[in-house]
C-alpha cells in the first residue's frame, strides 16, 4: 500500500467492516486504523469513516471501532477529540473490556474538553467492582486524571470512593496503583499532576 493507493484500500475496508464475518469485520476495522496511523494523509478520512461505523449502532463495529478511535487520538493529539462526544454517545454498547477501557482513557485524558465526563465516570465507578481488570485500572486512573483537571466536589467523591475500592482489591496491580495515587495525592495536586498527567 502507498500514498497512492491508501484512498482505494478505504474505501475496500469499509466495505469488509461490515461483513457477516465477524472476525474478517474486526480486522477490516483495524486496518482502517493502521491506515489512519500510518498515512497521516488519510487520517481525516479514517476518523470520518469510523464515526460512520459508529453511527451504525451494530455492537462489535462500535466497540472496534472505538478501539481504534484511541489509538488514533493518541497518534495525533489534540487533533480528533472532537469525536470523543460521539463516542461516549456509544458508551451502552460497550460490552468488551478492551473497548470500555478505550472510551474510560478518553475521557480520563480529555476530561476537560469533555462536558459529562465527571457523570461518565461515575456511571462507570457504579459498576466499578464488576469490570475486568483492565477495565478498573483504566477507571482508576482516569478518575485521578479528571479529578487533578476539575477539582472539585464532585470528582473528589468520585476519586476517593474509586481509591477506596482499588486500595481494597485483590489484583494486586489494581491495590498498588490504587496505593500509589494515595501517596501522590496526599503530597499534594500540583505533586500528583507533575507525575501523573504531565
Amino acid at each position: 500500500m502507498s500514498v497512492d493507493t491508501v484512498h482505494q484500500v478505504l474505501t475496500e475496508l469499509k466495505e469488509y467492516s461490515s461483513e457477516v464475518d465477524l472476525d474478517f469485520a474486526r480486522q477490516s476495522i483495524k486496518a482502517l486504523g493502521r491506515c489512519a496511523i500510518e498515512f497521516e494523509i488519510v487520517a481525516e478520512d479514517t476518523v470520518a469513516l469510523l464515526v460512520e461505523l459508529i453511527h451504525s449502532r451494530v455492537n462489535y463495529i462500535v466497540q472496534e471501532a472505538i478501539v481504534i478511535m484511541k489509538d488514533i487520538v493518541r497518534q495525533y493529539p489534540n487533533r480528533f477529540e472532537h469525536t470523543i462526544p460521539i463516542l461516549c454517545a456509544a458508551l451502552s454498547v460497550l460490552d468488551r473490556p478492551e473497548a470500555k477501557a478505550s472510551l474510560i482513557w478518553m475521557v480520563g485524558e480529555y476530561a476537560e474538553r469533555i462536558e459529562n465526563a465527571t457523570f461518565l465516570l461515575k456511571d462507570f465507578c457504579d459498576t466499578f467492582e464488576d469490570e475486568s481488570d483492565v477495565v478498573q485500572l483504566q477507571i482508576l486512573t482516569s478518575s485521578v486524571k479528571t479529578f487533578l483537571k476539575h477539582q472539585d466536589a464532585n470528582t473528589q467523591r468520585i476519586v476517593q470512593r474509586v481509591l477506596h475500592s482499588a486500595s481494597s482489591s485483590e489484583s494486586p496491580d489494581l491495590r498498588d496503583r490504587a496505593l500509589i495515587y494515595w501517596r501522590l495525592l496526599s503530597s499534594g495536586t500540583a505533586v500528583a499532576g507533575d507525575v501523573i498527567s504531565p
